[in-house]
């Protein structure tokens, strides 16, 4: 997806997107086409699945960093990540600046180690809006509290399934964040029927 169509389609609902001014952005190693995107698009504040991302602050953890600067007792080879975001249970959502830009996280229970989540902006934006449109469909069909609740279907699922495998085939496949997840909503759901 096209940052403009991102942009377009995730604020349609009234969600906002932070933009990052680029004097944040410039001495961080990105690339040109990241700096791009999270300049004139952005990342929203939070998306599903529990997802937070950084928004245009000094904060050290709210702002965009290097992950060195946020964890000063790393050894310099962690200069190339960037974290832009963080999963639910704290482990940082990073761009590898010597990775071609690709977006990973960092299991920091595990001196971070590095998972794959997607392989670029693009794919996850991507992600994010076929996540959204997933719960949006289970609460539409089946109730407000239907995702947290895992009430849905294989029907409404596969789409999701199907969504994410297009949108990076290639990282979902390497058992990343996404194929994680997903596996995850099923187990959940599973044990929510205690089956």
């Amino acid at each position: 997806m096209k940052p403009e169509e991102f942009k377009k389609l995730w604020t349609s609902n009234e969600e906002k997107l932070k933009p990052i001014s680029i004097n944040r952005l410039n001495g961080l190693g990105l690339c040109d086409a990241s700096i791009q995107f999270l300049n004139t698009v952005g990342l929203p504040e939070s998306a599903a699945p529990f997802l937070s991302f950084v928004t245009n602050s000094d904060d050290l953890h709210k702002g965009i960093h290097k992950l060195t600067k946020i964890y000063e007792f790393l050894e310099p080879e962690f200069d190339k990540y960037i974290v832009i975001g963080s999963c639910s249970d704290g482990d940082p959502i990073v761009v590898n600046t010597e990775l071609n830009h690709r977006i990973e996280y960092l299991d920091h229970e595990d001196y971070f180690s590095s998972k794959p989540f997607n392989s670029n902006f693009s794919s996850l934006t991507d992600c994010l809006v076929a996540y959204r449109k997933f719960i949006e469909r289970v609460q539409k069909e089946n109730g407000e509290d239907a995702f947290m609740n895992s009430n849905f279907s294989d029907e409404q699922f596969e789409p999701l399934k199907l969504e994410l495998l297009l949108a990076d085939s290639k990282i979902i496949k390497q058992n990343g964040f996404w194929l994680e997840q997903i596996e995850m909503e099923l187990e959940m759901r599973k044990d929510f029927r205690n089956e």
